[in-house]
Parts: C-alpha cells; sequence; structure tokens
C-alpha cells in the first residue's frame, strides 16, 4: 500500500485510511501528553482534529523497528478494513522515519471515556463515586459482556480469522454510552505472535497456562480471556497475581468462594432472571 505524501489526515481513497504526519499528531495530542492508558505495546493518547475539533485516540507503537514499512502498511489496511458496533475503528496510521527513528502510530475514531479496568478498578470505582451496590450497575454490566463477546465473535468469525491474544480490561474502551469497544485487536497482526506471547508472559493473568508453553494462535485462547474478564466484570474482584498459574488460581478460587447463596446476597435486589445471568457469567 504505498503512502504517498505525508500530510495531517490525508488519503488518497476512502478505501485507504489516512495518513498522518508524526509532527501532526505530536500537536494533536499536546506532544503527547494527553495519555488514556498504556500496555507493554505503546502507550494511548487522547487527541483533537484540528479541521472537526474531532476527538480520536492515537497509538504509539513501541519497538516496531523491525517490521519493514511496506509490510506495516499492508496490515494496517487489514485492520482499517474491520468494521462492527464493538470494535475501535482504525481510522489512520502514521509511518514516518525521523532522522535514523521509524515513528509508527495508530489513530482511532474514538473518543475514549474510560477503559474496562478504569471503569472497574480505577480511583472512581473505589472512592465510592460509583454505587457500592452491583445489582443497581447489573445492566450496564450485563450490556458490556453482550458487546465484548459480539465483537469477539465477529472477529473469529471472519473469513481470515483474527485471534486477538491480548484480551484484557484495558483492551475495552468504553464510549459516552458505556458500549464496550475491543481496542489493539490489529497488534497480533502487525507483531509477531513470539512477540506477543512474550509479553503476555509477562503478566499471565488472563492467559491459559496451557498457552504458555504451546505454539499458535488459536481462539481459545481469547475465549479463555473472555471467561477470565467476565468473572472479575461479574465480582468486581480483580486478579492482580502475576505466577504462571495466576488465572487458574484465581478462577478455581472466585468458584469457591461465589456460590449461589453468595451470588444472591451480593445482588440481593435482582430477579430470578438477572441471577441467572450472573450465574451464567461467573
Amino acid at each position: 500500500m504505498a503512502t504517498g505524501e505525508i500530510t495531517e489526515g490525508s488519503s488518497s481513497s476512502p478505501e485507504l485510511p489516512k495518513i498522518f504526519s508524526f509532527q501532526s499528531l505530536e500537536g494533536i495530542t499536546n506532544n503527547f501528553s494527553r495519555i488514556f492508558c498504556k500496555d507493554p505495546f505503546g502507550p494511548v493518547y487522547k487527541g483533537t482534529l484540528p479541521d472537526t475539533d474531532k476527538e480520536i485516540a492515537v497509538k504509539k507503537l513501541e519497538q516496531s523497528a523491525e517490521i519493514p514499512p511496506e509490510d506495516f502498511e499492508n496490515k494496517v489496511q487489514s485492520v482499517y478494513e474491520l468494521k462492527h458496533e464493538n470494535i475501535v475503528e482504525l481510522i489512520g496510521f502514521c509511518n514516518q522515519t525521523l532522522q535514523i527513528t521509524t515513528e509508527r502510530l495508530l489513530c482511532y475514531d474514538f473518543d475514549p471515556n474510560e477503559s474496562l479496568q478504569q471503569h472497574l478498578f480505577g480511583p472512581k470505582a473505589t472512592d465510592g463515586s460509583n454505587s457500592a451496590d452491583p445489582s443497581t450497575n447489573w445492566d450496564t454490566c450485563f450490556k458490556i459482556v453482550k458487546g465484548v463477546c459480539q465483537g469477539l465473535l465477529y472477529l473469529h468469525k471472519l473469513e481470515d480469522p483474527i485471534t486477538h491474544m491480548d484480551l484484557n480490561l484495558n483492551n475495552i474502551w468504553l464510549d459516552r454510552a458505556m458500549v464496550p469497544k475491543i481496542a489493539n485487536l490489529g497488534l497480533s497482526r502487525i507483531f509477531s505472535e513470539d512477540r506477543i506471547k512474550y509479553y503476555k508472559e509477562e503478566s499471565p493473568r488472563y492467559m491459559a497456562p496451557e498457552y504458555l508453553n504451546s505454539t499458535g494462535m488459536s481462539v481459545s485462547i481469547d475465549i479463555y480471556s473472555l471467561g477470565v474478564m467476565m468473572i472479575q466484570i461479574t465480582t468486581r474482584e480483580e486478579n492482580n497475581d502475576n505466577l504462571d498459574k495466576a488465572s487458574r488460581i484465581y478462577i478455581k478460587d472466585i468458584r469457591k468462594r461465589w456460590t449461589a447463596e453468595h451470588i444472591a446476597s451480593v445482588y440481593s435486589s435482582l430477579d430470578s432472571e438477572c441471577l441467572h445471568q450472573v450465574h451464567t457469567c461467573i
């Protein structure tokens, strides 16, 4: 995919992602100071397009220099073509060499409100700003669960299925209407499997233990991570352990303590249908 002239949001066709200069992205993010979140692949910043005042998210990729420029752009194009209500939509990128450094950034058509991690376990969740009674928030929680499931199903049912490989609470972004969007889904195509697996081994909280010693990508990796997320959404108990078998230990402990009686006491104001939903998520 030819990039052509590097300008602020240029695009030769509506079928191609926009091409942003590094300088323009530096400007709209206030010199990369408006940070939204960060993961091992790089930080995400909030940016405001000057011509429309539209808010976007800008991910600055780290350690991507080994990817050939044309290969990188082809992979970006494949991610750009993904469209779904529960997927963060890629609108453009930067692939620019400054002196000896190549800067790679991804731009998303999304005004990030907060990540699911921030919503569940951030300051607002712990200082009493959110309701202490999970029953009052269950409709929103279940809406988030269903949205993530629908987005993941879309990725897995593509003609060339995509395994996210890094599904976690930080990679679920919530918009102002609390609609969940799966973020960073293209990293499994942009980076090698070995690179992604290396980072996941550093924090195995969402990973099936058997994947640590296996090869190849499988949608079952995402399904396992989804299950861990659903438990955290439902119980509001965070898995903070980074041991090799952290996820398995966490799940075993939750299922031991969250009996039917405990669920009924925590979600005391829910009707039988909603209680069944809670049981299903755990």
